[in-house]
């Protein structure tokens, strides 16, 4: 078994070493195909995330060629965290191993508070006053995030939750092992939209407030990503 800790919660470390064993002794808030439980340790809240055990060749791929689920997950927090991009703080990963390869592994993160989540704005209904505020917002995070080099592959809307107070409008990433880092093309950055919503009016709006924030060309920059839109949910 491999346990790496963030030297900064090393004071948790006797709780994750147990989790194999006492993973189903906390609060579990998702059940699919992994798991997400909640734990109060030393005063705090802790997420800790279960990976599916993966079939037996990405067993293989994950022994030998690549990072873990929960390794990435982990090591992109902390990258993220360099950046000034907020996620999950990232307080450890586990990964088990039966017959050399990889079985079970988790990921450990402090509790993220913010609680709506961009599915809010799955219908053209949800482009009000306030919805057109938080659109705004978005687009500006996303402007910021590309422009600092990162690509959330899995930029969907249950990955992104965001809080509002005083006006301010505030993002967090969630699921984070997918993710690619350096210059990012125009084309790529649109399309990186394909996923949040349905609805074209909302994806047309934050399309067109991230290139008038680029000053690149409007009606160009919502097509290109309409058009990833729609060949996405036609293949879902």
């Amino acid at each position: 078994m491999k346990i790496v800790v963030n030297p900064a919660y090393e004071t948790l470390r006797a709780h994750i070493e147990r989790l194999p064993d006492t993973f189903g002794e906390g609060e579990q808030i998702y059940a699919a195909r992994n798991t997400l439980s909640r734990f109060r340790w030393q005063g705090g809240d802790v997420v800790v995330k279960k990976y599916k055990v993966p079939v037996f060749i990405n067993r293989i791929i994950y022994r030998f060629f690549r990072k873990s689920k929960a390794r990435r997950a982990y090591e992109y927090a902390l990258r993220l965290e360099e950046l000034g991009i907020r996620t999950p703080q990232a307080v450890a990963y586990i990964e088990s191993y039966s017959g050399g390869l990889l079985a079970d592994s988790y990921l450990v993160t402090l509790y993220e508070p913010y609680s709506r989540l961009m599915r809010e704005f799955h219908t053209d209904d949800s482009l009000t006053e306030e919805g057109k505020k938080i659109l705004r917002a978005f687009a500006a995070y996303s402007v910021h995030l590309h422009d600092a080099g990162v690509l959330h592959k899995d930029y969907s809307p249950g990955n992104i939750v965001f809080h509002v107070s005083s006006g301010d409008v505030d993002f967090s990433l969630l699921d984070i092992n997918r993710m690619r880092f350096g210059s990012i093309a125009r084309k790529k950055r649109l399309r990186n939209f394909r996923r949040l919503t349905p609805s074209k009016a909302v994806t047309a709006y934050i399309v067109g407030e991230y290139a008038r924030l680029k000053q690149w060309d409007t009606d160009t920059s919502v097509r290109i990503a309409l058009r990833a839109q729609e060949r996405f949910f036609a293949h879902r």
